[in-house]
């Protein structure tokens, strides 16, 4: 039987290497043959070469992985020889790129175990080397998924990912879901002590690890980042999606694709299996939902004419905006509901539709689940923005009640509302324009649109209230959907008032 215990360490045998960023080129610059052209993703950078070690140092760089003491014999050294020029100009090259040098631990065989990759601008990557106590843990706001190459170590709080390219690697990670020291992890892997030194500082370094911290007596090992102020009330899955949501902390792409903050879109659109291209623009057919049945059911067409005439002022409905919730509340008649959706979200003839979306995209979709008890029978209905009608889903009357209950829990209500819009997004429309950012671009277009329907609401005398949340499954249920295709993102509730409640000025 073989024994479990961990082998016995061996040598130190991981090196240090160093590379350029896949994005980034050297060359010599057309006007001056003695200076050094380095293009990375963020700027152009000019240096002067007069020694030729510069110029091969920076051309192996782009090559991939590459020991400097191959450049430069006794680079590597802990303690080089003072006052080396060459050693000082080799130095001053790699500080004047240091955003753009990726770093790279190897066995003395080649093969790549981890390497840190920079991903802004601002990116400064010092490795250190722990003491053999020290206790680390990862943060606990990074986060280990697969990506187009292996698996990588990311954190919103990062300027370096960490790409992880063997099982080695991997395992050296995974001891540190909990607070360990290097000494005990080298006892873990059956690694010298040194080498998980190295290791470990580079992940340190990368943000990846946070090291630990004891008080007098030989306290409990406490982490700055879980007592930091700044970041208590942030999760971890929030500050990522508010990270990767707008340009200058990290390096995906941002922004309508083809643009120069979107110009990776493609490439990373091959790697996730997004299809470029827009699929949802204003003028595109409206595709039913797959439940819907039976003839669609026409709304009444308001005259615009007579309420540009009729309406209080813009100012009167800001200032009266309010969320309204009634228990009591009445049921929307016909014409109320069709002069809601025909003025906060019909699409108009070359136009779009009455609240903004980026690049007329437009993937916002809306489902009315009405109570019953007035002109429509109780159940859900598909809204089709062109031709102005509701489709009856035919959902089962279990899904509508829970539909309306949690609708009616998260309003604050003890009662069902009478009207219940569901907002979800068709996310194709959107990821395929907007890489990277799709879902930040979708939640504003719904705060868009929950906006335009409080407005309008107002203007109209029934009282309005957007929700905080809906339940994605419940939704995707009554409505027939697959959602990871198209999914619940905001709600809105509606009712009739009360008679004798007036939310703002009578129209004339």
């Amino acid at each position: 039987m073989k024994s479990s215990a961990p082998p016995a360490p061996r040598e130190n045998r991981l090196i240090e290497l160093w590379s350029l960023r896949e994005d980034t080129t050297f060359e010599t610059a057309a006007d001056d043959p003695g200076t050094a052209l380095v293009s990375t993703r963020w700027d152009e950078i000019r240096l002067p070469a007069t020694d030729p070690l510069v110029f091969r140092a920076l051309e192996r760089m782009t090559y991939g992985p590459v020991s400097l003491d191959n450049v430069l014999p006794g680079f590597s050294d802990p303690a080089p020889v003072p006052g080396d020029p060459r050693r000082a100009a080799l130095d001053s090259t790699l500080e004047a790129v240091r955003h753009a040098v990726v770093r790279t631990l190897a066995l003395a065989d080649g093969t790549e175990q981890l390497a840190v990759v920079p991903i802004v601008r601002e990116a400064r990557f010092t490795p250190g080397r722990p003491a053999a106590d020290t206790v680390h843990r990862m943060s606990r706001f990074a986060t280990l998924r697969v990506g187009p190459r292996g698996s990588l170590l990311e954190s919103p709080l990062s300027a370096h990912r960490v790409l992880l390219h063997t099982p080695q690697a991997m395992w050296l990670v995974s001891c540190y879901i909990r607070p360990v020291s290097v000494r005990e992890t080298a006892r873990l892997l059956g690694l010298p002590v040194d080498e998980v030194r190295t290791a470990v500082g580079y992940l340190e370094a990368s943000g990846m690890l946070v090291a630990g911290a004891t008080g007098p007596g030989q306290e409990p090992v406490t982490f700055a980042e879980d007592r930091d102020p700044v970041l208590e009330h942030w999760s971890p899955r929030e500050l990522m999606l508010h990270n990767r949501s707008r340009p200058g902390l990290h390096d995906e792409p941002v922004g309508p694709a083809g643009t120069a903050t979107g110009r990776a879109a493609g490439a990373a659109g091959a790697a996730t299996g997004r299809v470029a291209g827009a699929t949802g623009a204003a003028g595109m057919p409206v595709e039913a939902p797959p439940g819907s049945d039976g003839v669609p059911i026409m709304l009444p067409v308001p005259d615009l004419d007579r309420l540009v005439a009729a309406d209080p002022r813009l100012t009167t409905v800001l200032e009266a905006r309010r969320s309204v919730r009634v228990d009591d509340g009445r049921p929307l008649s016909l014409a109320q509901l069709g002069e809601l959706l025909y003025r906060s979200a019909r699409a108009r003839p070359a136009a779009g539709r009455p609240y903004p979306s980026a690049l007329s995209v437009y993937p916002l979709e809306l489902y009315v689940t009405v109570a019953g008890s007035g002109e429509l029978p109780r159940g859900t209905y598909y809204y089709d923005p062109a031709a102005h009608t509701l489709l009856a889903l035919g959902t089962e009357p279990d899904l509508v009640d829970a539909l309306l209950d949690e609708a009616g829990t998260n309003a604050g209500m003890s009662e069902e509302p009478p009207v219940l819009i569901s907002m979800t997004a068709r996310f194709r429309r959107m990821g395929a324009v907007y890489p990277g950012t799709a879902y930040s671009v979708l939640l504003k277009e719904v705060g868009a649109l929950q906006q335009t329907l409080y407005l309008v609401s107002t203007a109209m005398g029934i009282g309005p209230c957007a929700l905080a949340f809906g339940d994605t499954v419940t939704s995707a249920r009554a409505f027939g959907l697959d959602w990871r295709a198209e999914s619940g993102v905001g709600e809105f509730v509606v009712a009739g008032l009360p008679t004798g409640t007036v939310v703002v000025a009578e129209r004339t």
